[in-house]
């Protein structure tokens, strides 16, 4: 019986070792890309040496990036905040979720710049040394960013709530 019990808290410490590893991971995970000049107006996952990472190109930079995760999930979607690309077009984008960059997470970004149209996409989280290649083309910004589910409904139901009062 004693044996027993020590078997059960061995495998009991070593779950949450595992556990707050996993937990540790993601404090350190961040959506890592960069921002460049191109013909359509894209988000791609390329790999770490994608060649249009490193090319010499800083029309990229001053970029404003919202980010979200999780937007098809209107219960548990987090703001990643707003962000903006360097001088050379590279941002990261802290992720603070429970196993990000193990478990499948799913993002949102929309990326702005002046003077180039916008772009809007979903994508899973990066792993393995991918990296979010962003291309803007120039010309007006004529991208519609429609609203989440839930702010469209509170914005909809504003008036019956204020009637009701």
């Amino acid at each position: 019986m004693m044996l027993q019990n020590r078997s059960f808290i061995a495998i009991g410490l070593a779950v949450l070792s595992a556990l707050s590893l996993l937990g540790g991971c993601s404090q350190s995970y961040s959506i890592q890309g960069r921002v460049v000049r191109g013909a359509t107006a894209e988000v791609l996952l390329v790999d770490k040496d994608d060649p249009r990472l490193t090319e010499p190109d800083s029309s990229g930079g001053g970029a404003v990036i919202l980010a979200v995760l999780e937007p098809n999930t209107p219960t548990e979607t987090q703001s990643l905040g707003r962000h903006v690309s360097n001088g050379q077009g590279w941002f990261a984008i802290p992720v603070d979720a429970f196993a990000s960059g193990l478990l499948e997470y799913e993002a949102q970004i929309v990326v702005r710049r002046e003077g180039n149209q916008g772009v809007m996409d979903t994508f899973k989280l990066p792993r393995g040394g991918k990296r979010v290649l962003v291309t803007l083309p120039l010309g007006r910004d004529t991208l519609v960013v429609p609203g989440s589910f839930l702010d469209q409904t509170l914005r909809d139901a504003k008036p019956y709530l204020e009637q009701n009062r």
